[in-house]
């Protein structure tokens, strides 16, 4: 026999083996959350961002108080348990984003404001409500860039802000001005979205669900140009383009205030959209992002969008939308010669301060005394 001993090879033992498995799970773990990471930042960068400076507001809030009610006396032995405070509602609560659509194509000069609608997020209440605001509105523009502010329709302030201001960010800023000076709206945060956009995010959902009266339905029909095909009344399912051309309507038979008929669809049209959006999967968001996302212009930092979303996900399944109407709600229809060349065109005049106070309880949760 050989005076050596062959040396048996030692196994590694099942601590040492958990722990490379753990590593090698870690660091795919790491390499995914990089690779989504990267993948969230592509997406988000293929929105238009633009600068806006943000404006400093002045006017002084009275914030809501939550109702206190005096003790009564009881006999009953109180128990060391504690309660949460009540909720006490402040501006903290709200987050206005407006919303704007306008029909310019590329190399257009043109940048009204044919859609504007504030939607003010309660993120105590979770609710989102939908103000529309009326583009005849007679306001008062705020002096800007060197440009003196005389009095305007709402819709041309959007235009005027891209011109003086070179662009989006310009009809951004000076139309959150004017928003804050008339009506008293804090806006927070602006989104631009074509007139394609709409189009492509609404085929995109598969169309968009509606409920046509006859009037709606006959002009719809008479459009051959938007509406390739007929529709009855009742219950209705549009395409982009024949959903786009319904948002727009402004003189259907029996449209008396047509731009409070027109804004009232707008409304119900972001509703059902929002309805169809809650029923996608990721992938199907994937895809809309993908195709919508160049068309859209923010004045939104990939951070705060990423932000919005951690608050505004988890309660979308209890959120609720509520529609408050149109800004301002009580108007009296004037014509005004605008521009001093004779021609009269359509306003509206409205009660500022009381406009004020209406507003400011929707989107700041003021309450008036």
């Amino acid at each position: 026999m050989s005076g050596h001993f062959e040396r048996k090879k030692q196994s590694p033992s099942a601590g040492k083996i958990l722990l490379i498995v753990l590593v090698v799970i870690i660091v795919l773990l790491a390499a995914l959350a990089i690779a989504a990471v990267i993948y969230y930042n592509s997406m988000l960068n293929k929105i238009n961002h633009v600068d806006v400076p943000d404006i400093v507001y002045t006017q002084a809030t009275t914030e809501a108080t939550a109702a206190t009610t005096a003790p009564t006396e009881t006999t009953e032995a109180t128990t060391e348990a504690t309660t949460e405070p009540p909720h006490v509602p402040s501006s903290a609560d709200y987050l206005n984003i407006l919303l704007v659509g306008q029909a310019s194509r590329e190399g257009e000069e043109e940048r009204f404001a044919d859609t504007s609608i504030l939607c003010t997020l309660n993120t105590y209440t979770k609710t989102l409500t939908m103000t529309s605001f009326l583009r005849d509105s007679f306001v008062k523009m705020p002096d800007y860039k060197g440009h003196y502010g005389g009095r305007i329709k709402l819709t041309t302030i959007y235009h005027l802000g891209s011109i003086y201001g070179d662009g989006p960010a310009g009809s951004m800023e000076l139309m959150n001005m004017t928003l804050y000076n008339n009506f008293g709206v804090e806006v927070d945060h602006n989104f631009e979205v074509s007139f394609d956009a709409f189009i492509k995010v609404v085929d995109m959902l598969g169309g968009v669900d509606v409920e046509l009266t006859e009037a709606e339905a006959d002009y719809l029909n008479a459009d051959d140009v938007w509406v390739l095909y007929d529709v009855e009344p009742g219950p209705a399912h549009l395409d982009g383009m024949a959903a786009l051309c319904y948002a727009r309507m402004r003189k259907a038979a029996g449209d008396n205030e047509s731009d409070i008929t027109r804004t009232s669809r707008q409304r119900q049209v972001i509703e059902s959209l929002l309805e169809e959006v809650r029923q996608c999967s990721l992938s199907e968001i994937q895809d809309i992002a993908n195709v919508v996302l160049p068309l859209v212009t923010t004045s939104m930092t990939n951070s705060e969008i990423t932000e919005l979303l951690m608050t505004l996900v988890p309660m979308l399944p209890d959120l609720k939308i509520v529609d408050s109407g149109t800004c301002p709600a009580n108007y009296q229809g004037d014509t005004v010669d605008i521009y001093g060349d004779g021609m009269q065109h359509s306003v509206l005049r409205f009660d500022e301060a009381q406009t004020k106070k209406e507003m400011r309880a929707i989107t700041e949760g003021e309450v008036s005394e």
